[in-house]
């Protein structure tokens, strides 16, 4: 018996839910499936979502998003450290008085 799947958006995303899902022909057929589409899956069972079944080429972009998320992160920490670092007498309040100015500049400059 083939999976029923159920379109939740018009994109790539379904819906299974785990009683669909009872021999390993069903499994066998929606993992080839997923190799030779673009289709994400959201695994249900009595209506709620439990996990995503997708693709590893999109697993695999999904950590490279990870972990370039990461290194933004790291990369923002390190300038602020330095930039800190540069002016170590400059208190807290000074600075977000000065963020909020530039802030303010933009927005008039924007309308």
């Amino acid at each position: 018996m083939a999976p029923k799947l159920k379109s939740r958006w018009s994109k790539m995303i379904k819906e299974i839910d785990l009683q669909d899902l009872t021999n390993t022909d069903d499994i066998r057929q929606l993992i080839d499936h997923l190799k030779s589409s673009q289709d994400q899956y959201i695994l249900k069972e009595n209506g709620e979502p439990l996990a995503a079944l997708l693709s590893l080429e999109d697993f695999e972009l999904l950590q490279k998003a990870n972990i370039d998320k990461e290194a933004a992160w790291q990369d923002l920490f390190e300038n602020l450290n330095e930039v800190h670092s540069l002016n170590p007498d400059v208190s807290e309040k000074e600075v977000h008085a000065d963020v909020a100015a530039a802030i303010r500049a933009i927005r008039r400059k924007k309308r």
